[in-house]
């Protein structure tokens, strides 16, 4: 067989199984949490990290995931408590986006090793959401996503409000924590960029 069609015949397999290799999104490590406190009258938190990979892998998900197909995707960022919390009665702790860069987007998510399970929901303002998030007390992950290059990010407050509508509760401190994001070529591109350039020096031969 020429060896350049051969070539050509991998390159093409290799970019068919990037595309159709993952029914749920990938997501890259180590995981960095927004840590959340509150003694009883304040609430604090802190972010990790700042200027997480946001990376496109070119997949075709299953639905209801199909709404990050064709985007750069990050799911490191989520939340976390800092220690044990016990909130006021019929109250509940809300994360409200306040400012973002235009053309990032938030889904729901959950445990990042159980993606099957996430809802994929809108929030953030996505999709004509709440601004406001309830946040359920437990380690979650939601899918941020942009479907251009370019650098991203996020200003969210956090505040004890009503547990049903939302609206801050007052007496008590809130604290805003700050998500950045930097859009960077997948793996699987850089093979692919690899295999060009193998293809261009056998040409010249």
């Amino acid at each position: 067989m020429n060896t350049t069609k051969s070539i050509v015949a991998v390159a093409t397999a290799f970019t068919a199984c990037a595309a159709g290799a993952q029914t749920w999104p990938q997501f890259e490590n180590p995981m960095v949490h927004v840590m959340i406190a509150f003694d009883g009258t304040d609430l604090t938190a802190h972010a990790e990290g700042a200027n997480l990979d946001m990376i496109n892998y070119g997949d075709l998900h299953t639905a209801p995931a199909d709404v990050l197909d064709g985007k750069f995707l990050s799911s490191q960022y989520g939340f976390l408590a800092d220690g044990f919390i016990t909130l006021p009665q019929d109250a509940a702790i809300w994360i409200e986006m306040t400012s973002a860069s235009a053309g990032i987007e938030a889904y729901e998510g959950g445990m990042r090793m159980m993606s099957q399970n996430h809802t994929y929901a809108p929030m953030f303002g996505t999709a004509g959401s709440d601004a406001a998030w309830k946040w359920g007390g437990t380690m979650h992950h939601p899918w941020f996503a942009a479907a251009n290059e370019g650098s991203y990010s996020m200003v969210l407050n956090l505040y004890i409000g009503d547990e049903t509508s939302g609206a801050p509760l007052t007496g008590y401190g809130s604290e805003s924590v700050t998500l950045s994001w930097q859009t960077i070529p997948a793996p699987s591109s850089a093979a692919l960029l690899g295999l060009g350039g193998l293809l261009a020096v056998r040409r010249r031969r």
